[in-house]
């Protein structure tokens, strides 16, 4: 008996001995090298930048913006259904508020989460605040009430059903925020450099690009509270919106590389309404609307 006792510690110590063997080294093993545990906030600024653009840049754009403001017409039920005012099938109509949030709605909330408190980065923080109004604004703009206030804090606070707000309520946030952000904005502070796809960091011309978006969302409530409209589209003018090309909000596409690079719109649209590409045959039947074709020739633009 007490040769099998003896046994089993012997048995009991050579397992554990083994179990240390094996867990060398495991911790490293287990370790992502291709991810980082640190944010860097210009990285994610730009992948941010590039994520809203390209969510309407690419089909989310002929699909769910073009169709909405009424740019395409079809006499199928598929894209470009927007002056018909009938059911799409599938998921056209959602898909830049699907593809919003888990991307670019995502990397501005945590880029903000990061800078946010160093005082260093204080235009960091300033211009990842007029980012994230540009992009909410988009989306708001599209579907109305939102998810706004809570939105993005999944990964910082587990909130996964953040509530939804409403649009006016967002606006109005929204104008705050640019406000906020544009006077915060110090030119002999360091920036986003060449990691901004926008500016290449440029204070003032962000500095432009804030109130030139107060001004538009100004428009925005100009039928439910002209007042206040007039205040904030006032404040607006007086911090200096965009009135040259050269301070134009863009991001260049490549002259080579992949199609997607040079023109993701043309690349939408010929590849899913002019799949032939011979500029005659159309076989998903989508036009540009009369709708928006009348709109142009009957509206006058001033210079």
């Amino acid at each position: 008996m007490k040769n099998i006792f003896n046994i089993k510690n012997l048995l009991l110590i050579s397992g554990i001995a083994m179990l240390s063997a094996c867990d060398s080294g495991f911790e490293e093993l287990n370790v992502n090298p291709d991810t980082s545990p640190i944010i860097v906030p210009s990285y994610m600024f730009t992948k941010a930048q590039y994520d809203a653009l390209n969510n309407s840049c690419a089909s989310t754009y002929e699909f769910a913006c073009g169709g909405s403001v009424q740019h395409f017409a079809t006499y199928k039920d598929v894209p470009g259904i927007g002056d018909k005012y009938f059911f799409s099938q599938g998921t056209y109509p959602y898909d830049f508020f699907t593809n919003a949030y888990p991307l670019s709605v995502n990397e501005i909330s945590t880029v903000i989460r990061t800078v946010k408190t160093d005082a260093g980065q204080s235009n960091l923080y300033a211009i990842a605040r007029i980012w994230k109004a540009y992009t909410f604004h988009r989306i708001t703009d599209l579907y109305g009430d939102i998810p706004y206030s809570q939105a993005g804090e999944g990964y910082a606070s587990s909130n996964f059903t953040p509530k939804y707000d409403t649009q006016q309520s967002i606006y109005l946030d929204l104008l705050n925020e640019l406000d906020q952000a544009a006077s915060s904005l110090d030119a002999s502070k360091t920036s986003y450099a060449s990691a901004d796809l926008v500016y290449g960091g440029d204070v003032n011309k962000w500095k432009k690009f804030a109130y030139s978006l107060m001004f538009r969302l100004s428009m925005r409530i100009t039928k439910v509270d002209p007042s206040t409209a007039k205040t904030w589209a006032q404040k607006a003018i007086a911090g200096g919106i965009i009135l040259n090309d050269a301070d134009l909000a863009k991001v260049a596409f490549v002259a080579g590389g992949q199609d997607i690079n040079k023109n993701p719109v043309s690349l939408a649209l010929r590849s899913n309404n002019y799949a032939v590409a011979n500029g005659n045959d159309n076989t998903e039947g989508g036009k540009f609307a009369s709708t928006f074709i009348s709109y142009l020739k009957q509206t006058t633009i001033r210079d």
